[in-house]
């Protein structure tokens, strides 16, 4: 289970509503259904392998210690069809959706490359999975919060939307675009009291991210992290969770940063740490 702490006062912060969290079942999504669910709400876990959203629902239902329920649900992020569908079967379940977290966000590095080097069936692919896994179930589900008086949708992005790499050219220019739409989300429906956020991970330590790096890059990447760790997916999940709830519920329009200070450390910063003896 997660190692989220669990209190009363916390379990009641999402009682009585009901979240949707875009590929829940593993790495980020996994610990955003997880705490969302630890503190009251009931998550429905939207995941391209239905077995592992099921096992992961599962897990919430036989923790004791919570007072709500989860369920898993299929999408497949490169089938529009699958977003509206599975918004329309949770709506017609529980005629609400309070809390949509839009996690998914693919990335093929050995396709998605420099400028010179993408080809442009790949440069469309990405571009279009990553920016419609926002738009879509973000669009779906605005009439019925409109409708029942508000609600919260929280957007994954990276801290690839902030800087410019040598490679992943369709991947930061996608995420990069999800900071602008949940802007423009934001301010197109605050006075209808849907807020809209974004947050932004680093590194993160999930599974997939762990099996495919090198510890020579794993040694680089510590070396130049002003907090020294990778970040873990409980960090992001405390961060959405926040966003969410009505802790946050004079925030709308913010692309959070969540990256152990990677978004703000300069050029000099590595050279710096390695000269200085506080």
């Amino acid at each position: 289970m997660s190692s989220f702490a669990n209190n009363n006062i916390e379990q009641k912060e999402f009682a009585n509503k009901v979240a949707l969290v875009l590929a829940g079942a593993q790495g980020i999504g996994r610990s955003c259904s997880m705490l969302l669910a630890q503190k009251g709400a009931k998550v429905y876990i939207a995941d391209w392998d239905l077995d592992l959203a099921s096992a992961t629902a599962r897990e919430i239902n036989t923790d004791s210690s919570n007072i709500s329920s989860a369920s898993g649900v299929f999408f497949n992020a490169f089938d529009s069809d699958t977003y509206t569908a599975l918004i329309d079967s949770i709506l017609a379940q529980e005629g609400r959706i309070d809390v949509l977290v839009n996690n998914f966000g693919g990335v093929d590095l050995r396709q998605d490359r420099d400028l010179a080097h993408t080809e442009l069936v790949s440069w469309e692919k990405n571009i279009l999975a990553n920016i419609n896994s926002v738009f879509i179930p973000s669009k779906a589900v605005i009439p019925t919060m409109v409708k029942q008086g508000g609600g919260s949708i929280v957007n994954i992005s990276s801290l690839s939307s902030l800087s410019a790499e040598m490679s992943s050219i369709a991947y930061g220019t996608s995420k990069n675009a999800i900071n602008h739409m949940t802007r423009q989300i934001a301010i197109q429906y605050a006075s209808f009291g849907i807020r809209c956020n974004a947050v932004l991970p680093g590194m993160i330590a999930t599974d997939a991210v762990k099996k495919n790096l090198t510890q020579e890059y794993i040694d680089h990447f510590l070396a130049t992290q002003p907090i020294k760790r990778m970040g873990e997916p409980d960090d992001i999940a405390n961060a959405v969770s926040f966003l969410a709830s009505e802790k946050a519920s004079f925030i709308t329009g913010v692309c959070l940063p969540v990256t152990g200070g990677m978004d703000i450390a300069s050029s000099r910063y590595y050279f710096d740490s390695n000269q200085v003896n506080f």
